[in-house]
Parts: structure tokens; C-alpha cells; sequence
């Protein structure tokens, strides 16, 4: 992969989620591909085009049309769904809420970012297969990171949990 946080343009349509009827953002069909299990029809794979519902309460996942792919049929976790300690929020290189969580409180800060942007440059993520999103991670990590800071800072003594 090239840079595969780098921005794609596509020509898109602003279709609604079937079931919450929010807008996602468009994904590819092979990120889709990646992360749907085997018992999804092949059919559904065939729509020309996708979008990732990230509205936390929402079961659906991806949607094209009225076609909706659900949590239970997505192999990992998907990290808008799901506020677990343990859920990736980069699925690349395996950094949970957890780990930056305990980076924190252990160094005062957590330089997940940081890494995770030198392995970006060294040309090793995937993001557009790994992450369910389709997207880099690098925002929502460095968004956890924030909130890591700000909860080892008002809760020291706290131990993750969950």
C-alpha cells in the first residue's frame, strides 16, 4: 500500500443509514470484503457501492441501499460500536483503549500517534482492509490520546477496567 491514509475522492450520493438514518461515510467494497463473514451472501458484495454507519447505538455496520450488514456479521469489533478497552482502535498494529490508556498513566503520555505515523511512512498499514472504517486511525487514536491524558490526570489511582 502506498499511503493508505491518504483521503480518496469519490463520487458519492449522501444515502441515509436504513436504520438510524444518519449519513456515513463512504467505504470500499474490499474493505467490506475483509471484514464481513463467511455466512454474508456473495450478493451482498456485489453492490457497487458502501457506506460505514458510526452512530455507537446503531447495529448496522455498512449499508448500501435498503441492503444493511449488521455487528454480528463483521469478524472484529468495530471501535464506533463498541466503547470496550479491549476493541483496536488501530487495527494495524493492535493499539486498544487499553493500551494507551495504561501508556499514559505509566509515562504521563501515550506516543501511540507517533508510531503508529512512522509505520504509516514506513509504507506498513492497511488501514483500508483492516479498519472497519475503511479509513486511518490516526484521528480517532489521537483523539483517545486526549482523552487517556485527561482521565490519567483526574483519576490516577484508577485502574482500567471493563
Amino acid at each position: 500500500m502506498a499511503d493508505c491514509c491518504a483521503s480518496a475522492q469519490r463520487a458519492s450520493t449522501r444515502q441515509a443509514c436504513p436504520r438510524c438514518g444518519a449519513v456515513g461515510s463512504e467505504v470500499g467494497r474490499e474493505t467490506v470484503g475483509a471484514m464481513v463473514t463467511l455466512n454474508v451472501p456473495a450478493s451482498v458484495l456485489r453492490r457497487p457501492a458502501f457506506r460505514f454507519c458510526d452512530t455507537a447505538d446503531c447495529p448496522v455496520v455498512y449499508y448500501a441501499g435498503d441492503v444493511a450488514v449488521e455487528r454480528a456479521m463483521v469478524r472484529v469489533p468495530v471501535h464506533a460500536k463498541d466503547a470496550g478497552l479491549d476493541v483496536p482502535l488501530c487495527y494495524c498494529f493492535g493499539h486498544t483503549r487499553r493500551s494507551i490508556l495504561a501508556e499514559t498513566r505509566r509515562t504521563g503520555r501515550s506516543t501511540t500517534s507517533a508510531r503508529i505515523a512512522a509505520d504509516i511512512r514506513a509504507g506498513r498499514c492497511a488501514c483500508d482492509l483492516k479498519n472497519p472504517s475503511g479509513r486511518c486511525c490516526l484521528g480517532d487514536v489521537r483523539a483517545y490520546q486526549k482523552h487517556a491524558a485527561k482521565a490519567a490526570a483526574d483519576h490516577p489511582e484508577v485502574e482500567e477496567r471493563q
